[in-house]
């Protein structure tokens, strides 16, 4: 009977061992759970207190932009240039045909492609069969620069502004829009367009031939806030002045995050995707691209999406009018976006 009751103690001391081991383990299940609710709060509180944070940002941002603007720090105006800015206030628009983009424009063009210096003459020679400006480039190329002639060799819709280089460098004939142009809601602004394509800018060039980005730029502000005062000039001027202009680089993408917010403009940088671009779009955003090599450039090159149709994205390349004019699938446009820009009225 004695062994028979040690047992019987044995068990029921065994089950109170048992008892306390899943009390405790209760207990430690609890507190898991405690310190994951814990963390789940402090994350929404986090990710509650960087959202603000960044609101904050902007606002301090737009505030000290406008501050500079008011002390004339900005260098852009907001208001009719003087007399004397850009070849007086009366020039404005001087020797550019309304329509310019559609009276240089080609039904199609190739795609760019690197060539050495003799293939770039034999490609000049060749166009020059067909048309007599670029005729008088190849057989004057010695007194080009090579960056020109290779641009042209790509796109002989800059024939008429290749022709007129040697006289017109580093003048500009007057950058404000024409009476058409402020009739479309999306207008094409060409970077070598006469108006502002022989202004200075980058290293001994010129904005018809490195100034696509302060063009895109340019286009897409008009398009958000209608102020036509911010030409491809304008803006190029204020980026070598402000140190946007990387030598030997090109535009700094900084000149696209930070001047809009002169203007009140919202800027956000998404990884690109065909839902992001759909959405930014079908708000009323504008979306300027950085693009890698491909259909649109050897090297580098800025373009603005601005719409969607059943075709596929709406765009205008500050460089040809043939590629704006057609519609690109996110098929073709997937591989040779590097960075994007979502710009909208905030």
């Amino acid at each position: 009977m004695a062994d028979v009751r040690r047992n019987e103690r044995g068990i029921r001391g065994g089950g109170r061992r048992r008892s306390g081991l899943g009390e405790r383990n209760g207990k430690k299940r609890i507190f898991l759970w405690l310190m994951l609710a814990l963390l789940a709060v402090n994350v929404l509180l986090f990710m509650g207190l960087r959202s603000r944070m960044r609101a904050v940002n902007e606002n301090l941002n737009r505030m000290t932009a406008r501050l500079s603007l008011l002390e004339g720090e900005m260098g852009v105006p907001v208001s009719a240039p003087a007399e004397d800015d850009a070849g007086g206030a009366e020039a404005s628009g001087a020797g550019t045909a309304a329509g310019y983009p559609d009276r240089v424009a080609l039904d199609s063009v190739d795609r760019p492609r690197e060539r050495t210096y003799s293939e770039v003459i034999s490609r000049l020679e060749a166009l020059g069969k067909e048309n007599g400006d670029i005729k008088t480039v190849a057989e004057n190329a010695q007194a080009y620069p090579e960056q020109l002639l290779e641009a042209l060799a790509n796109n002989p819709e800059m024939a008429e502004f290749a022709a007129d280089f040697l006289e017109k460098k580093g003048t500009v004939t007057g950058g404000s829009l024409t009476e058409e142009e402020k009739t479309e809601k999306f207008p094409l602004f060409l970077q070598w367009d006469p108006r502002w394509g022989y202004a200075s800018y980058g290293d001994d060039s010129v904005v018809g031939l490195s100034g696509c980005g302060p063009t895109a730029l340019s286009m897409a502000l008009w398009y958000l806030t209608g102020n036509e005062e911010l030409t491809p000039d304008k803006l190029a001027d204020y980026s070598m002045k402000h140190g946007y202009y990387i030598s030997g680089t090109g535009t700094a993408w900084l000149l696209m995050e930070n001047v809009p917010l002169y203007y009140g403009i919202g800027v956000e940088q998404p990884e690109a995707s065909e839902w992001v671009l759909d959405e930014a779009l079908a708000g009323g955003s504008i979306v300027i691209c950085s693009m890698g090599p491909g259909d649109f450039t050897v090297g580098g090159h800025f373009i603005v999406l601005y719409g969607r149709s059943e075709d596929g994205y709406l765009l205008n390349d500050p460089n040809c009018v043939a590629r704006s004019r057609r519609a690109w699938t996110w098929g073709e446009l997937e591989d040779q976006i590097k960075h994007i820009w979502v710009l909208y009225n905030s």
